[in-house]
C-alpha cells in the first residue's frame, strides 16, 4: 500500500508545495499530503484511495490515517469487489526523507480492524493483481530514466476479515485475529507475491476445518476449482 501511492515522492511533494503556499495558506502539510496520496492513487495505479483523517508526524517518521479505503476500478468486478483493503486506522514507518531520491524504504505497516478482499474474475486476474501490476508498471516506465528502489519490509493487519471471491461468488470468509503480509519490493511479480500472501492462509483454514476447528465460511466445491485452476 505503502510504495503503491509513491509515499516518499508525495511528501517531499508537499515539502515543496507548501514552500511555495502564500503565508495566507490555511492548507496544512498532512491535508496537502492527503491530496497528493489520492492523486497518486489516481495517475499511477488507476485506483482510488479515500480516507478520514491523515496526520504526517515527521518527527517519528509516521504517517497515521483512519478510515482508509483503497479500491481498484476493474471493469470486471463490481464496486464492493473492486474495494481491495479497508482499516479503521493505519501506521507506516519509514525512511521517507532519507537521502536517496529515488528509494523508498517502509519500515512497517499496521493495520488495524481492516477487511482485505481478494476478487479474481480469471485465472491470474484479481484486484490484487490489478493494483500491483500498476504499482510495477510505473516502476518500470521511471526506471528508464533513472532506477527506482522500493521496499516494504514488514506489513501486518490486526483483526482483520479476509475475504476470497471468483468470478463475483465468494469462496472464503475467514477472520484472522492477525495476518502478516509478506515482504514485498519492486522485484516482485503479482503472481509471486500474490502466492505467498494467499497459499498459506488457505493452507492454513483447509488444515482447521478437517479438524473441525475452523471458524471460516468456505465453499469448498468453488475453493477446489479455483485452486486447480490457478495452479495449473
Amino acid at each position: 500500500m505503502k510504495k503503491y501511492f509513491g509515499l516518499r515522492e508525495a511528501i517531499l511533494g508537499v515539502v515543496v508545495a507548501m514552500n511555495s503556499l502564500p503565508a495566507s495558506a490555511e492548507q496544512t502539510m498532512s491535508e496537502r499530503l492527503g491530496e497528493i496520496l489520492e492523486q497518486r492513487a489516481d495517475s499511477h495505479l488507476d485506483a482510488d484511495f479515500a480516507y478520514k483523517n491523515l496526520e504526517l508526524v515527521t518527527l517519528l517518521g509516521e504517517l497515521r490515517a483512519q478510515e482508509i479505503r483503497l479500491s481498484t476500478r476493474a471493469v470486471e468486478l463490481d464496486a464492493g469487489l473492486n474495494e481491495v483493503l479497508r482499516a479503521d486506522s493505519v501506521i507506516v514507518e519509514g525512511e521517507w526523507l532519507g537521502s536517496g531520491h529515488n528509494t523508498l524504504i517502509v519500515d512497517s505497516v499496521t493495520a488495524k480492524d481492516a477487511q482485505l478482499t481478494i476478487a479474481y474474475w480469471d485465472k491470474g486476474q484479481s484486484n490484487l493483481h490489478a493494483l500491483y501490476n500498476a504499482a510495477n508498471q510505473q516502476a518500470q516506465l521511471q526506471r528508464a530514466s533513472q532506477p527506482i528502489i522500493w521496499q516494504i519490509k514488514r506489513a501486518y493487519l490486526d483483526n482483520v476479515v479476509l475475504n476470497l471471491f471468483d468470478q463475483g461468488q465468494p469462496i472464503l470468509s475467514v477472520r484472522l485475529a492477525s495476518l502478516a503480509l509478506p515482504e514485498a519490493s519492486v522485484d516482485d511479480t503479482a503472481d509471486d507475491y500474490i502466492a505467498r500472501l494467499l497459499w498459506p492462509v488457505l493452507e492454513q483454514v483447509l488444515e482447521q476445518a478437517m479438524t473441525g476447528s475452523s471458524d471460516a465460511v468456505v465453499d469448498y466445491g468453488r475453493l477446489t476449482q479455483f485452486i486447480w485452476r490457478e495452479i495449473r
